[in-house]
């Protein structure tokens, strides 16, 4: 198994985002590695993702890979981040109980107000996500991993990028 390489850190993440300086860094890391694991490989497919990070453990990146870290894989796993960490900023999950942290000088959002900002996030980490495979497609002899299936438990990489939250059969017509 490939050690656990970030595409991102969370200087990279705080920066990028909204997330303030105070957020604790433990707190952020398995977010990472969650969209990493999820949304990116899902994009990039399980051969050209494991190909990219034993790459960067190797230091063998050639500067297209590097070039498409920078340029289009660093964004979209920031935003994926901060999706998959909204929920979980305002709570602590301790031995007694899930509680919820207040602050003297602010208040919590309320779970409509949750909903929407976090349908604004994954709205940017779509599209993030869009760049990303558009670029591969378009561009894929730079990355002859990206097109090469060679393990068949691969994690097949999918174009959609975009979920509206409605499911349309197809329908075969006589």
């Amino acid at each position: 198994m490939i050690d656990e390489v970030k595409f991102i850190d969370t200087v990279f993440l705080k920066e990028n985002t909204t997330i303030t300086d105070n957020v604790d860094d433990n707190l952020l890391v398995p977010y990472i590695y969650k969209a990493q694991d999820t949304h990116l490989q899902q994009a990039l497919g399980t051969t050209f993702y494991n190909h990219l990070k034993q790459s960067i453990i190797d230091g063998t990146t050639t500067v297209d890979e590097r070039a498409l870290i920078i340029g289009y894989i660093q964004k979209m796993v920031a935003e994926w981040a901060l999706y998959e960490v909204l929920p979980f900023i305002n709570y602590k999950l301790t031995n007694k109980s899930l509680s919820k942290e207040r602050s003297e000088y602010s208040n919590n959002s309320e779970l409509n107000e949750l909903k929407y900002i976090r349908q604004t996030v994954r709205d940017m980490a779509e599209f993030y996500t869009k760049r990303l495979t558009n670029h591969l497609n378009q561009n894929c002899e730079l990355y002859p991993k990206y097109n090469d299936p060679d393990n068949p438990e691969n994690l097949r990489k999918s174009n959609k990028s975009y979920y509206t939250g409605i499911f349309i059969p197809k329908r075969k017509y006589k």
